[in-house]
């Protein structure tokens, strides 16, 4: 039997596929049943980051309790059964009475069964200090910040011309993209920059804004262009007084080499003094160079009695040039910086106006209010008494939510009576990019704690969920992988962290192909239809496309992969990219809605004409009788004496209404498609909260239409396509990795907090710049936070790739391609591990670990024929049989 650690505070360290989960069902199981009290549950909180895991994790507890209540438990009993009763110290009929009264008492009080997300626990806190946090107590919460933040740029470019400073701004927005010969459109930009307001990373940076004014900008911009300015001024006078000293010399021009020094200082004295002093001259200095040799040994002393005002210039120059290349790079990310401002404004008063919250932003509003606060103090205003506290995936818990969490798990390192149970994977933390670091896990384990107590850290060694080989191989394919980290922390997480056991599940296999094609263009058909021969070849071995999951990096890479099975005829299910927007009847259905309030608009009247239209009629002479016509005869030419569609009625009815009423009378109601359904769906959740006008439809559409997807139950028996993120905590026997060929680091992309002298740059502590090679030259600290950010962008791409690796139980097929020479990608990886382990080859460009065997637990073919179920909100199809009343008639 397992011992239970003698401690308050346990910490699970393990990997994937270890039994994180299952060990933290066994420690909720046990302090709900070692005690006669059958409401134990209500002083435990379990947390978890999806809805999806709270659900799955409630289920899992209620399933368990179930089995422990039924009288078979006592005649067979389960080795979980059995440690708890070893745990609990006592019998085995006591934990079935208990079992059976704690599960009869949460299914009667089922709210103060908390087992919640880390959102839901804190929105619960927010609600709660509503009035300490100056809200009011009637506030909406919003939780897709996309389609908010969208709104919130709309607002804005809506006020141009109104407000004086932001239209400046904005203006100095466009005229930067014109420069840099981009779109003068700046809605694309400014929603790509707007989720910045709420992003945790750059919660701290972002406070110091939320107090300036428009001047304090315009004075940002007056300083930086007088700093600038000076650093040239500073050049142009460094380089004006060796040049006087050099020319005094009387050395004839045509002795210097290259005339190098004498183009250098004069480059010194321009308006634009760039790129000096240059590499040659750098190395003449060193070689001591400077002049030919037909210099005379007068000449070379004259010259060399200067060498310490030279090295000074170079170094002088070097200084001011490093300066202006750093002002270059905080100019280059003032304005968006500054429209970042007044994108925080408009979010501000739009919330203030429809008085609603974001949930993104309550981490940093809960962690300003409660860090002073006593804890007893909390826990008075919250009124509970939790004492048990277990955190599921914590490696995903972001700075601040575990900051909001330690003032309410305090207590529990107080109390003999309490548990803390931290259970994650640093080599599954894959959201820095929204404050969940890695770091915060690994400091954890190694016994950084904020309570008064240590830690003790339980490790899970053994892998339950892969056959053998995948998890040799995965071993093996990581501790080579590590040699891409520099940080001793990072690499030991997989040159240890990365060496599970084996769970004497011989077999398995990994293949590595490696497609052809100099430019990923080239290469995306040859991914695909690596992707479908791959598919074949495990029917032929008898997998079921049910037990198949395509893994993706990106949502793009998924529609690829969805739309080309779909093309093959392989059943696909994918939530993210079984979109309603690419379905041609939801096209319609929108079309139809805007002829409501323009019945005149041609594009609408296209789609609809392009639907319609049958084989037999001309394709030219269709659309062009139909796109002027009156929408009276418009409707009758669609109608074509085939259908009863009243353009009077439809524009009489509710949004909702009309839409079910064009779907009964053009025969769409017959094996109604989930696209339809989903569409109805949406409506109606836009009606729910909503005043039902089609323009507020129609602009909301357009707001979530690359978000809502079909959703269907997974006992298809179609393959299952979706990005890596989406498959973290899940598992399929066999799992495709495909376009495996992402860069490891890409430092451009990040946004760096450069610290600065607030009398400087006017008030401002930290200014924002990007990570460029550029930036690393500056200075030797900055060469090292440059150093730094590649290095953990490593490790989050380490870390992505484990994720997905680590998610089939019998099969690994990876889909890369040969990069012939040393790239930073994960192709690198691939070809180097299968060159170094000499794997061998099935074909051309294919090569394996293990063997491909014929699969002998796969499912009954009956499991697997069953008609899809969708996943709909509302019984449409009994919706149209119970409405009789549509007809021709008006």
């Amino acid at each position: 039997m397992k011992k239970t650690p003698n401690t308050s505070f346990l910490i699970y360290d393990a990997s994937a596929g270890s039994g994180k989960t299952y060990a933290l069902v066994r420690y909720y199981l046990q302090a709900v049943l070692k005690t006669d009290n059958p409401e134990k549950y209500q002083s435990i909180l379990a947390i978890t980051f999806t809805n999806k895991a709270a659900h799955e994790m409630k289920t899992r507890v209620l399933t368990q309790l179930e089995e422990f209540s039924s009288a078979k438990i006592l005649l067979e009993p389960t080795e979980l059964f059995l440690e708890i009763v070893s745990s609990c110290e006592t019998t085995k009929q006591t934990i079935q009475q208990r079992a059976n009264k704690t599960l009869s008492h949460i299914l009667q009080h089922y709210g103060h069964f908390s087992i919640t997300t880390i959102d839901s626990l804190t929105h619960q806190i927010v609600r709660t200090f509503a009035r300490d946090l100056g809200l009011s107590s009637t506030f909406e919460l919003m939780l897709e910040a996309d389609q908010f933040l969208e709104q919130a740029v709309d607002f804005l470019i809506e006020q141009t011309g109104e407000k004086k400073q932001q239209t400046k701004t904005l203006t100095d927005f466009v005229i930067q993209k014109a420069t840099d010969n981009r779109s003068w459109d700046i809605s694309y930009d400014l929603n790509n920059i707007a989720p910045l307001v709420y992003n945790e990373n750059h919660y701290q940076q972002l406070r110091q804004m939320s107090n300036k004014t428009w001047t304090d900008f315009l004075q940002l911009k007056k300083q930086i262009q007088a700093h600038k300015a000076s650093a040239v001024e500073a050049i142009n006078k460094a380089s004006k007084t060796l040049h006087e000293k050099v020319v005094n010399l009387n050395i004839d021009e045509a002795l210097f080499s290259h005339r190098e020094l004498l183009n250098q200082l004069e480059k010194g004295q321009s308006e634009n003094p760039r790129s000096i002093p240059s590499n040659r001259l750098l190395s003449q200095n060193e070689k001591q160079q400077l002049l030919k040799k037909a210099a005379c040994q007068h000449e070379q002393d004259a010259l060399a009695s200067l060498q310490n005002d030279i090295n000074k210039w170079i170094d002088d120059v070097a200084h001011h040039r490093n300066k202006q290349t750093l002002l270059d790079l905080i100019e280059r990310q003032r304005v968006p910086f500054s429209t970042l401002h007044a994108i925080y404004q408009a979010t501000q008063e739009l919330q203030e106006k429809q008085d609603i919250r974001l949930l993104s932003g309550f981490n940093p509003l809960l962690f300003e209010t409660i860090k002073g606060m006593p804890t007893p103090f909390i826990y008075e205003r919250l009124g509970v008494k939790y004492t048990n506290f277990y955190v599921d995936e914590f490696q995903d818990t972001s700075v601040l939510q575990w900051k909001n969490l330690i003032p309410l798990l305090e207590n529990a390192t107080a109390s003999t009576d309490s548990t803390i149970l931290l259970v994650g994977d640093a080599k599954q933390s894959i959201y820095r990019w929204r404050g969940g670091y890695p770091e915060q896990f690994m400091r954890l384990s190694k016994g950084e704690t904020p309570f008064s107590i240590s830690p003790e850290v339980i490790k899970l060694p053994r892998n339950f969920r892969s056959k053998d080989t995948i998890v040799t191989t995965n071993n093996s394919f990581f501790k080579q992988a590590a040699a891409k980290l520099i940080t001793p922390d990072y690499q030991n997480l997989f040159t240890e962290g990365a060496n599970q056991e084996t769970n004497d599940k011989p077999g398995g296999a990994v293949t590595f192909t490696f497609v052809e094609g100099n430019t990923l263009a080239e290469r995306e058909p040859n991914y695909l239809e690596a992707v479908h021969l791959q598919i074949i070849d495990c029917e032929s071995r008898d997998y079921k496309r049910n037990e198949i999951c395509v893994l993706v990096r990106t949502r793009t890479q998924g529609v690829l992969v969805t739309e080309y099975l779909a093309q093959q005829n392989i059943d696909v299910i994918s939530a993210e990219t079984l979109l309603l927007s690419q379905n041609i009847k939801v096209n319609v259905l929108l079309s139809w809605i805007r002829l409501r309030s323009n019945p005149t608009d041609e594009a609408s009247r296209k789609e609809i004409l392009d639907y319609f239209r049958t084989d037999e009629q001309d394709p030219y002479d269709w659309d062009r009788s139909g796109l002027n016509k009156p929408i009276k005869d418009f409707v009758d030419q669609i109608n074509n004496n085939k259908h009863a569609f009243s353009f009077k009625r439809f524009a009489k009815a509710n949004l909702y209404e009309a839409v079910e009423y064009t779907i009964h009378v053009f025969g769409m109601t017959e094996n109604l498609c989930p696209y339809l359904s989903g569409f109805l769906e949406e409506i109606i959740e836009y009606t729910r909260n909503k005043a039902s006008s089609d323009n507020g439809f129609l602009s909301h559409w357009d707001e979530v239409k690359d978000r809502r997807s079909i959703r269907l139950t997974s006992k298809n028996n179609a393959v299952e396509v979706m990005t890596i993120h989406k498959a973290k905590g899940l598992e399929f026997p066999v799992v495709i990795f495909p376009f495996a060929e992402t860069k490891i680091y890409s430092t451009q992309s990040i946004t760096h907090w450069l610290d600065v002298s607030q009398d400087e740059f006017a008030g401002f502590s930290s200014l924002p710049v990007g990570l460029s090679k550029d930036f690393s030259e500056t200075s030797d600290e900055n060469q090292g936070i440059y150093e730094a950010a590649r290095e953990t962008q490593t490790l989050d791409a380490l870390n992505t790739l484990y994720v997905a690796m680590t998610r089939p139980e019998k099969e690994l097929h990876i889909v890369s391609h040969d990069p012939k020479k040393t790239s930073n990608t994960y192709a690198d990886l691939f070809i180097k591990y299968v060159n170094t382990n000499n794997l061998p080859q099935l074909s051309d460009h294919q090569y394996i670990s293990g063997e491909l065997l014929i699969n002998k637990t796969s499912s009954p073919p009956g499991q697997l024929t069953k008609p899809a179920k969708w996943i709909v909100n509302t019984n449409v199809d009994a919706t149209f049989r119970k409405s009789n009343t549509f007809g021709s008639q008006d």
